[in-house]
């Protein structure tokens, strides 16, 4: 069993911009909700800086992917708006003081006058700087582990947090080795080595002088309120020091501090990393944790200090670098004692600093040569957004979640829920707000419903019996036993000879072993397609054909919220290419390799094109759409088409009077509708699982967020 040795989480500041670069003028995104309530999704400074946090994390790999996760929900929202999040700390293409979109807080009135303070006091223009803040704590099995292999180590967790800021305040030049990122701007030349947002003045800094006491954390409070009293700061988070310590309140006030131990320091210096996708990289948590536990090691009494602002204006200079590359090798040491597994990140930086390799400053300069620095943010800005969208549907690193699941995980982060996946090939994930925790299996699965519930829809002759009872108007059906004589099986077979029928197994999904007989059946016809509905289930049902177009009712906690007609298996010719080849290319396209679709060429398939009077080698005409198979099902390669708008509400009704007689809370409802103008119908089935991917993504029309509906039912998120 592994041990959970540190916490760390990451706050990622941003500015929205427009595809030139110009700062955002619209208002923060309404998919994120509440940005006070939004504990992953937030703004800062004005209406348009957004603060991506991640949750306290275990260790830096889950830490990264929670970011990235973070940041692909927001870059696809920002990609519907035509915007993008500037990947680089100093400003993009700043407005007019006139024209600066400030927040909308709503009834936080107290944040906008904050706001107005510091814009009276510091500018516009210093406050959208962004930046990366870590947080960082030890657990007490890390820390115990410390104090026994070394000396020095103050006893308590508190006091070993302000021993770290001291030594940090000496030593903070060394991030900016590793982080500083910020050697341009756009609109002067001013330039530095590594990191213009940390010198002295281009840089985000007070305008007064503070003197922060770090001796010790009665101190440290004391001077902050002094400060406070002397009008030099109007708050406590107006101390803008590269290191602080903080409370585990949300607020972080020194009240609250002062009641309590130290929750985390807060790590603030860091540049955005501009060529990460994130702002900072796996490796950049790993190295800063190691610097961290180094300043926790020293004797802080023989630590020379160097002035981190003037090393990010001049960058290092030769006694610096040797000092780096000593301090690079004990981590290798520290890293071996205390078991962090961050062998293959020091090597890589002990390899570039010892050869000489470049900063990420040195990189954004080479970007600025080669492109210019306001078209080089840009490209890597789009490439972000691009690369986001390839994983709309995707959590990276977790394959095996099933597409629904993957689905409400991305809802949930933006809510600001926290996830947690349990077991990835039965899509377990647990979900957390701060106050309720509940778990989800396949995003339908839930406490909410009856352990029964899901036998009762897999059984469809049972159901059948429910429907019937409730006044459900559904499809006649036989049902056949593998234990039933060939004898009894032969006869019923020639009873039905010459009608238009629908043959399925019993209790299996997904459109496996289902044969569509719509014109009038043969003996032989039949009987081959009860033998293929035996391969997958002991019972098979032999229903009435029922014509007309298969819709699936999205219900949940008895309410429809989508409907989506259930187009089949189709291709739609361009005038050149072959049924075989549109099959090849739709195969490729995004939805089908993200979801693994497949078009299965088989028998059934060549049979329905052979009545339509085609064959694969047949070249449809250009928007000419060709039907592949007659059922409809996506797993199939059937798609989803948003009718909801378009769906009279007598048919929702009779979806939500079915789901209430089984008692369900999530549910998915066939139904069979020929005229839409007409109230006849036949009710198919019923489904535990629906699978909500046509629903928040169908291929044509309006979609709606089922995953943030599910989330409502559980009551992880309010109405």
């Amino acid at each position: 069993m592994e041990e959970d040795l540190y916490n760390i989480g990451i706050e990622r500041e941003g500015l929205r911009c427009d595809k030139e670069g110009k700062l955002s003028q619209k208002l923060h995104p309404e998919a994120f909700a509440d940005r006070m309530k939004n504990d992953f999704i937030t703004t800062d400074w004005g209406e348009a800086q957004m603060e991506l946090r991640t949750p306290a994390c275990k260790d830096t790999e889950e830490c990264y992917e929670k970011l990235n996760e973070i940041t692909n929900v927001v870059l696809c929202e920002l990609n519907n708006r035509d915007e993008l999040i500037w990947p680089y700390s100093m400003q993009c293409i700043l407005p007019d003081e006139d024209d600066f979109p400030w927040g909308d807080y709503g009834e936080f009135e107290d944040e906008h006058e904050y706001e107005m303070y510091l814009y009276k006091k510091y500018g516009y223009k210093m406050h959208c700087m962004s930046g990366i803040h870590v947080n960082f704590n030890f657990t007490d099995i890390l820390f115990d582990r410390i104090k026994k292999l070394y000396n020095g180590i103050p006893e308590k967790l508190d006091d070993a947090y302000f021993k770290i800021m001291r030594v940090f305040m000496k030593k903070a030049w060394i991030l900016m080795y590793f982080f500083g990122a910020t050697p341009l701007k756009l609109d002067d030349d001013t330039m530095s080595k590594l990191s213009l947002r940390n010198t002295e003045n281009a840089g985000f800094t007070n305008r007064s002088k503070l003197e922060i006491d770090l001796s010790s954390k009665e101190n440290y409070i004391k001077s902050i309120r002094q400060s406070i009293e002397e009008k030099y700061i109007k708050t406590a988070k107006e101390v803008y020091v590269p290191i602080r310590a903080k409370s585990k309140h949300k607020n972080h006030t020194l009240k609250e501090l002062e009641a309590g131990t130290i929750n985390h320091i807060e790590v603030r210096v860091c540049d955005i990393n501009p060529l990460d996708k994130c702002g900072i990289s796996k490796e950049q948590m790993d190295i800063t944790i190691m610097f961290l536990i180094k300043c926790l090691l020293e004797n802080e009494n023989e630590v020379q200090e160097h002035y981190y602002k003037q090393v990010a204006r001049d960058g290092l200079d030769e006694g610096e670098q040797k000092e780096l590359i000593e301090e690079l090798k004990a981590y290798k040491e520290i890293n071996n004692q205390l078991g962090l597994d961050f062998e293959e990140t020091i090597n890589k930086y002990l390899k570039n600093a010892t050869t000489g390799g470049n900063t990420l400053a040195d990189d954004v300069i080479e970007i600025a040569k080669k492109e210019g620095l306001l078209k080089g943010i840009l490209g890597l800005a789009n490439k972000y957004s691009k690369e986001a969208e390839e994983m709309r549907y995707k959590i990276t690193g977790h394959p095996g979640l099933e597409p629904s699941t993957q689905i409400v995980i991305k809802d949930a982060i933006s809510r600001g829920i926290n996830y947690r996946i349990i077991d990835e090939k039965k899509s377990f994930v647990e979900f957390d707000n701060g106050k309720i925790r509940e778990c989800i299996i396949q995003a339908s699965k839930t406490s909410k419903d009856s352990y029964i519930y899901p036998f009762i829809t897999d059984d469809k002759m049972y159901a059948k019996k429910i429907m019937i009872e409730n006044g459900i108007d559904t499809p006649k059906c036989i049902c056949l036993n593998d234990k039933m004589s060939q004898e009894k099986i032969n006869r019923i077979i020639k009873s039905l000879v010459g009608q238009k029928l629908v043959v399925k197994p019993k209790s299996t999904n997904y459109g496996d072993g289902i044969t569509i007989l719509d014109n009038p059946v043969t003996e032989e016809q039949l009987m081959t397609a009860v033998k293929y509905a035996f391969t997958f289930d002991t019972d098979v049902l032999i229903e009435e054909f029922v014509k007309g177009n298969e819709y699936r009712f999205l219900v949940i906690d008895g309410k429809c919220i989508h409907v989506s007609w259930r187009r089949r298996t189709s291709v739609v010719g361009d005038g050149v290419s072959t049924i075989k080849e549109l099959i090849d290319e739709k195969v490729k396209s995004p939805a089908f390799v993200r979801f693994n679709r497949k078009i299965v060429v088989n028998q059934l398939m060549l049979d329905y094109l052979a009545e339509q009077g085609y064959s694969l080698e047949y070249v449809p005409a250009k928007d000419e759409r060709i039907f592949l198979h007659k059922i409809s099902n996506v797993s199939k390669g059937g798609e989803g088409v948003g009718v909801f708008e378009e769906m009279p509400d007598y048919f929702k009704k009779i979806a939500e009077k079915l789901v209430k007689a089984f008692n369900a809370k999530i549910c998915g409802v066939d139904i069979i509708i020929d005229d839409l103008n007409s109230k006849e119908y036949k009710v198919i089935e019923l489904n535990d699982n629906p699978g909500i991917l046509s629903n928040e993504y169908p291929v044509e029309g309006k979609g709606v967020k089922a995953g943030i509906e599910i989330l409502k039912l559980l009551k992880l998120i309010e109405d």
